[in-house]
């Protein structure tokens, strides 16, 4: 007989880091980034850390079933991970956060946990320090003098007992299958890790991490005892529960300890005294998916050795949503936040792709500390629809209470946003669109990668709650095969009140510099100056190849992720100040701050980028020179929901915004393919500055154009309309492509002067 395992907290054994990973359903097709989930709680905006440190925290990783997980910044600067949709297979991601630790783990590994798969597979800072040119390194340790042969994992050293390889994207998807097949093989006699895939004794582990401390408990420990029932009523094998302390998570809260599987009805933990609440997890599979019983015990007490119970039967609400069009489920995600007495708290998430989901609904409001839900789902259109359309949603439960879980969408509750994405050359791409409140953000929120036929249209539907925050991205170009994604935009976030109804135009040509822009006045949601100065240190931070979208930045110099670069990459910085260089170099690396003079002087910055690819026919590259006078002003400060680069790119809010220019293009009558009839032109030029910005009146804007690359140049006539608005008027010839050079002043002495090659094209 097999004994009920015990867990025992531990100090030590905290997991610091975020792990995020999916394991699909057989089948399944995994491709590149996607299901948000936050990543490492940090103490102040990603973008503020150190330039290294920053780069290193949004560095995407393979994981070892296959899922290949992207990070950008999301509200609080904590970075939102993204993971690639199941393709029509199952996933299961379950979500941890709280006392500074955070972990994502798949539902089919979670069993597999120090009984075959070490933590460190799962740990996103350890993956991103280890992980090159595409590969998950891997060490093995096993019974006998040969390894084993261990699906998908190749081998390039060995010795007895212990071996290291890798996996690739491809291999690890092979590794996945495996290991979903061995957890159903194992889940109903609760024999994880002693055979089949784990047999010999077979132990992995990410090659290179530091192994963990030894156990030293700081409580006196009790005993207790969680009896777990399936559907029938009988004790349960396979399935686990989770046990949190609700007076404070550092006393019993780490995300792996807290798990442990029932074995005939029961699971053994060692834990404090004092209040705690349980999860039974009850994840089975038929009829050609995955179902999972959530039983939530909300509170109870430890004052000896314990037992209580957990009934997969009292999950009786099933997760059911009606949208006004009819569409199809592609995620749905339960958030349970539980906030201890100290201030403390937990956040477990279950995101879920084709999973049906039930609970166990709760009338009765807990006395220590506080209970909080949330009920979240992407639908898209099927696959029939004239126009694709997609609804993001977010259901905030009542305070204190599980409520029921079927939910009807009324569309004067929607905020609805029609998207255009141009492109100059058909592709599939991909998008996705991440939201969720403050709470859901600091713990765990899925949005999921879906494919894009580009050029193209699509409408989303989403939650209209000023609560709510929500980002979209995109990508031009996504490989199936590598997860490779190339070019695109991303979107500042805002919230969307109910029955606004707003325009967004993806990449709409011409492609240049953009900078930082706030869209919402949420503190949650910190925004960098892209032109702050703080003292007499200057820090500047603009995009390349973005659109003219206010609140769009384009992916600048990046090149694509997981295992090359699909174009060649090349710019040039330049910082001068009254004449004097100050810095310049290799754009591409990065552009350093400088240190500027006490005394009052004019500052100039020079930005050259180019992309020259197959895959870059429109806007391949661009020169931007800005001029503004600067003055040191050591009293200025920023709104809370704005921050600058102080030292070493340290967070700071006392800091003077440059009155850096900006300009916007809209081509007159531009297709989606970034093609405008020949003839006229007509070209509007919005002309501003950055946000924050001392903004002196806009006094005049010129055009020139060519045709034959930049070789001759002719100007435009440009009438103005006042306000920083101008209209450029020439004629094109049919089959050339306009290359646009524009120049425009302010009243203060500032300038933006700016070349778009082959900016767009004049259709044939």
């Amino acid at each position: 007989m097999r004994p009920a395992s015990t867990r025992r907290f531990t100090a030590a054994a905290g997991i610091a880091a975020l792990a995020a990973s999916v394991v699909a359903g057989a089948g399944a097709g995994a491709s590149a980034a996607a299901a948000a989930a936050p990543a490492a709680v940090l103490a102040r905006p990603a973008a503020a850390a150190p330039a290294a440190a920053a780069a290193q925290s949004t560095r995407p990783v393979l994981l070892i079933n296959g899922e290949q997980v992207t990070f950008r910044p999301g509200p609080g600067g904590r970075p939102v991970a993204a993971v690639t949709a199941a393709g029509g297979g199952f996933a299961l991601l379950f979500t941890f956060a709280g006392c500074g630790q955070a972990a994502d783990v798949p539902a089919v590994a979670m069993p597999f946990l120090r009984r075959g798969l070490d933590p460190s597979l799962f740990m996103v800072q350890q993956l991103q320090a280890r992980e090159a040119n595409g590969r998950l390194p891997v060490r093995l340790t096993y019974d006998g003098q040969r390894p084993p042969s261990v699906p998908g994992v190749t081998i390039t050293s060995s010795a007895p007992g212990t071996a290291e390889g890798y996996l690739t994207a491809s291999s690890a998807r092979t590794f996945g299958a495996a290991l979903q097949r061995q957890y159903l093989a194992d889940h109903a006699r609760a024999s994880y890790g002693t055979d089949g895939l784990f047999a010999r004794g077979l132990s992995i582990s990410l090659a290179g991490a530091p192994a963990p401390g030894p156990a030293r408990p700081r409580f006196v420990l009790r005993t207790l005892t969680v009896h777990g029932t399936d559907l029938a009523g009988r004790p349960d094998s396979g399935d686990s529960v989770l046990v949190f302390n609700a007076d404070n998570c550092a006393r019993f809260g780490d995300p792996i300890e807290t798990d442990n599987v029932f074995y005939h009805g029961v699971a053994k933990f060692s834990v404090p005294t004092g209040h705690y609440w349980a999860i039974g997890q009850f994840l089975s599979y038929g009829g050609g998916g995955f179902s999972l019983h959530l039983a939530v015990l909300p509170q109870f007490s430890v004052s000896g050795n314990t037992t209580v119970g957990v009934a997969e039967r009292s999950a009786t609400s099933k997760i059911t949503i009606v949208t006004p069009r009819p569409a199809v489920s592609q995620t749905t995600t339960f958030t349970l936040v539980r906030g201890g007495k100290s201030g403390s708290a937990e956040t477990i998430s279950w995101a879920g792709v084709n999973i049906q989901f039930w609970l166990s609904p709760t009338s009765s409001k807990p006395t220590a500390g506080t209970l909080q839900t949330f009920t979240s789902a992407e639908l898209t259109s099927p696959p029939d629809a004239a126009v694709p359309y997609a609804y993001n949603l977010d259901f905030p439960g009542p305070a204190g209470l599980i409520p029921a879980q079927h939910f009807t969408v009324e569309p004067a509750s929607l905020a609805t946003v029609t998207e255009r994405y141009y492109q100059d050359q058909p592709s599939t791409g991909a998008w996705t669109t991440v939201d969720g409140t403050a709470a859901q953000f600091s713990g765990g929120v899925l949005s999921v990668i879906l494919p894009l036929k580009l050029p193209g249209q699509q409408i989303q539907y989403m939650t209209g709650n000023p609560a709510v925050l929500s980002s979209s991205e995109y990508w031009e170009y996504s490989d199936h095969k590598t997860g490779n994604m190339f070019a695109g935009q991303t979107d500042a976030y805002r919230s969307l009140p109910a029955g606004q109804a707003l325009t967004e135009d993806w990449n709409q040509y011409p492609l240049h510099p953009a900078p930082d822009v706030s869209l919402s006045d949420s503190p949650a949601l910190l925004t960098l100056s892209s032109a702050g100065r703080v003292g007499n240190l200057l820090t500047l931070v603009t995009t390349p190849f973005s659109d003219n979208q206010p609140g769009h930045v384009g992916t600048g110099f990046f090149t694509g992720y997981f295992g090359g670069s699909d174009a060649k990459v090349s710019g040039r910085y330049e910082i001068d100040q009254n004449g004097v260089s100050l810095a310049s170099g290799n754009a591409v690396n990065g552009i350093p701050q400088v240190e500027l003079s006490d005394h009052p002087s004019v500052i100039r910055f020079l930005l050259t980028a180019a992309r020259i690819g197959p895959r870059y026919l429109l806007s391949p590259s661009s020169s931007t020179v800005w001029t503004w006078r600067s003055v040191r002003d050591t009293s200025a400060t920023v709104p809370a929901w704005w921050y600058c680069a102080g030292p070493s790119f340290g967070f700071t809010q006392r800091c003077a915004v440059q009155p850096m220019m900006t300009v916007r293009y809209q081509v007159g009558g531009l297709a989606l393919d970034g093609s405008a009839p020949p003839g006229r032109q007509v070209i509007g030029i919005s002309v501003g500055h950055i946000q924050l910005a001392s903004a002196a009146p806009i006094i005049g804007a010129r055009l020139q154009v060519s045709f034959d690359g930049g070789q001759t140049w002719q100007a435009a006539s440009v009438t103005a309309a006042g306000g920083g608005q101008f209209s450029a008027a020439f004629t094109a010839p049919a089959g050339a492509f306009v290359a646009i050079r524009v120049t425009a002043t302010d009243a203060a002495g500032g300038s933006i002067s700016e070349t778009i090659l082959r900016a767009y094209k004049i259709a044939s």
